[in-house]
């Protein structure tokens, strides 16, 4: 390994040798520990101009040394979010946006540290690879944290949807396409950074445990990882919900009309695909940005099973076995669901009983009339039923049994067969969150634990944490260390032994300031979901 280092130190500069060239990062310190981090390292070929809509290309070698010592631009969205700089240069969106970043204790050393790569959720329409600083669980932890970005929205999550696959214009699920591009190139360079390559974890939230669910399912990363952690997934194609008609699968059929519906949208509709096509790349980035906020309510942009780069749905490959078999840990926050009552209006004064119904109906549109009716009276508290923050937090506490809970059960079950599986609900909230006190446990909160911050916050990080908070945060940083490091997140020094999911007990374990291991995850809303509406649909 080539190690070029500039004295003295506090001025190292460390210059790696990797496939596609030299690359030079900078000195973070956290808690008087120092990391190196390696910012805007290029995985794939910029997607512009021709190469807009189409598979990622393999990085060229450069030249000199890349100076990797800032993040770059994001990969267009509308309106990009900051945690940390409004300010900063990956604020700013370019269709030039395929590049990782590496934290590592130390890439001079050989390369035997696990390995975490961190894919961002946001929904498939927004996030960046910066949204989260991997110093400090690097430091904390001994292993090398990896971030990337990938391509969103209508860039990296239309396609022209023909059957054929060798037929499509745009071929299907760029934005996975591109993360698996970064698997292999962290696989082919890691070890120069200190990581090993047989020992790396995939680890996302939200939108991006969806990702990391279906890399266990694609072809292409096969053998990229060994270990998974799926945090707080929107996961809504369990056979109960399609029995009982809640939601409907997202075909490749489905993806075509869209494909048309924008197409149309743009002005851009043309005799065939590829005039259509080619007049959508003559678009500006701005452009499709405008058109794609009009179809942003039914969120299209979403990963497809196009019997190529997705073979079959996520839940059907699991129950059937035929998934890398990775140990797992899943999970989701107490209070997930009530992140969308953020969207709203006037959410903060509750919602009135009709409110409450109407939402309901809403959000099940193809559901019989008594299966909506069973939700809205599962879920009315009837000694408050004229309360509109009752109301309110019950209807929150739908979405999170719908969206979240019953969903990790299900994937829970199917993955305890054939592999080392460990369940969580977390269930603590940060004492100085940003987010308005009615949603609680909410989205999101967990991740500023698994990365240290409240031991080192950021500059400018809203969050503010107690000593409280630190308490969780150290054992998190433990319990998914070990996991990353190991395949079981307890060792000999955790404060409680976290057992494996089993069909039997359904143990998980409930993380607060008091830790608790407790049984039967959500057994009367995971009946409620997987049986008795899909009972109910099939009377007459």
């Amino acid at each position: 390994i080539l190690i070029i280092a500039l004295l003295p130190y506090s001025n190292t500069q460390i210059i790696i040798p990797t496939t596609t060239g030299l690359v030079s990062g900078k000195i973070v310190n956290t808690n008087g520990v120092d990391q190196f981090a390696y910012l805007g390292i290029p995985y794939a070929q910029p997607p512009v101009d021709q190469l807009r809509f189409k598979p990622p290309v393999p990085i060229d070698q450069w030249s000199g040394i890349l100076n990797a010592t800032g993040y770059k631009n994001s990969c267009p969205q509308q309106t990009p979010i900051s945690l940390l700089d409004p300010n900063s240069t990956e604020m700013q969106i370019s269709e030039d946006c395929l590049y990782l970043n590496i934290f590592t204790p130390n890439p001079s050393s050989a390369g035997n540290r696990s390995v975490l790569i961190w894919i961002h959720g946001g929904g498939f329409s927004y996030g960046t690879g910066s949204w989260w600083q991997g110093q400090m669980l690097s430091a904390n932890e001994d292993i090398v944290v990896v971030t990337m970005n990938y391509r969103l929205g209508i860039f990296g999550f239309m396609t022209s949807g023909e059957k054929d696959v060798n037929q499509r214009s745009i071929p299907a699920n760029l934005g996975l396409q591109d993360q698996n591009s970064a698997l292999k190139w962290i696989n082919d360079n890691i070890e120069n950074f200190g990581g090993n390559k047989d020992q790396i974890t995939i680890a996302g939230n939200s939108a991006g445990a969806v990702a990391v669910a279906n890399h266990l399912v694609m072809p292409s990363s096969n053998g990229l990882f060994r270990r998974a952690i799926i945090q707080s997934a929107v996961f809504r194609d369990s056979p109960s919900y399609y029995k009982a008609k809640l939601t409907s699968e997202f075909t490749l059929s489905d993806a075509n009309k869209f494909f048309a519906q924008y197409s149309m949208a743009a002005k851009c509709y043309k005799n065939t695909t590829i005039e259509t096509v080619n007049c959508l790349k003559a678009l500006s980035i701005q452009q499709l940005l405008q058109i794609q906020m009009r179809f942003s309510g039914s969120n299209p942009y979403f990963p497809v099973v196009d019997g190529d780069i997705i073979p079959e749905s996520t839940y059907k490959a699991f129950a059937s076995g035929k998934f890398e078999k990775a140990d797992i840990m899943i999970g989701t926050m107490l209070n997930d669901g009530y992140f969308f009552l953020l969207f709203l209006p006037n959410i903060s004064h509750g919602i009135s009983r009709n409110q409450f119904k109407n939402y309901i109906n809403t959000n099940f549109p193809a559901a019989s009339e008594r299966i909506k009716l069973s939700i809205q009276y599962q879920y009315t508290d009837w000694a408050n039923i004229s309360s509109p923050v009752v109301n309110r937090d019950r209807y929150g506490d739908m979405y999170n049994d719908y969206f979240f809970s019953v969903p990790s059960e299900n994937y829970a079950e199917v993955f305890s067969r054939y592999v080392p599986t460990y369940l969580y609900i977390f269930a603590h909230r940060t004492a100085g969150t940003s987010m308005p006190a009615f949603v609680k446990a909410v989205h999101t909160l967990e991740i500023s634990y698994v990365f240290g911050y409240p031991l080192d916050p950021p500059a400018n990080f809203p969050e503010k944490f107690d000593d409280t908070d630190r308490q969780v945060c150290r054992q998190v940083m433990s319990y998914w260390g070990n996991f990353i490091r190991q395949g079981n997140p307890s060792d000999s020094t955790s404060a409680l032994a976290w057992p494996r999911y089993e069909q039997t007990s359904k143990d998980y374990m409930w993380i607060a300031p008091k830790l608790a291991i407790k049984k039967n995850y959500y057994s009367k809303q995971v009946a409620f979901w997987n049986q008795y509406l899909p009972q109910l649909a099939t009377l007459t």
